[in-house]
């Protein structure tokens, strides 16, 4: 099995990598191979919104940033962690973009001659998504949101969710000072199968 962990933080080794690591380790049990992203070195641009990927180059984003080869990274793995630090109570920048990036190139659009609108995707089936959001607050709700419809529109069902409250107040308030966080960290990878 091949797992993909989108790091959406800024910082590389933060507490969103630390919780990644901690899946991975647990993933590694089972001899699954884990490999992270960090949207922060991948300088993507944003979706303009041309139409190319729908229409003229289907799933192909015509942006020359590196993202197709990310893509096929994406269509490589079988298991998504898609990670976060709440950001003003909403996902990172980063992961905004790369939200967008991913969903606006692999939604097909179909509208029939009554002008119903049917979607569906492009991502290979069989896919998982774990995510993980993690930040100073207790309210993660509109943090959540933006990757579970992403994900929900992909049809690439979300099996765990990792919710990390109230971590990051200073410096040295850091995920893996908290035993049973990393444990159900530990834990989720270790389940994978």
């Amino acid at each position: 099995m091949r797992i993909l962990g989108i790091n959406g933080s800024p910082h590389k080794n933060g507490n969103t990598y630390k919780l990644i690591s901690e899946i991975f380790r647990g993933a590694s049990e089972n001899n699954h191979q884990c490999e992270v992203v960090h949207l922060v070195d991948l300088h993507l641009d944003y979706c303009n919104w041309c139409g190319e990927c729908w229409e003229a180059t289907p799933g192909v984003c015509p942006i020359d940033d590196g993202f197709m080869e990310h893509l096929k990274q994406l269509f490589e793995a079988d298991v998504l962690i898609v990670a976060t630090p709440s950001s003003n109570r909403s996902v990172t920048g980063y992961m905004k973009n790369w939200l967008d990036r991913f969903c606006s190139s692999q939604l097909i659009y179909e509208v029939d001659e009554d002008k119903h609108v049917t979607k569906r995707s492009r991502v290979p089936g069989g896919k998982k998504a774990i995510i993980i959001v993690q930040g100073c607050t207790d309210s993660f709700q509109e943090t959540i949101e933006p990757i579970n419809v992403v994900m929900n529109v992909l049809e690439i069902p979300v099996v765990e969710r990792l919710i990390v409250a109230k971590v990051g107040l200073t410096e040295e308030d850091t995920v893996d000072k908290r035993p049973e966080v990393m444990h159900r960290a530990f834990q989720i990878g270790r389940s994978l199968k």
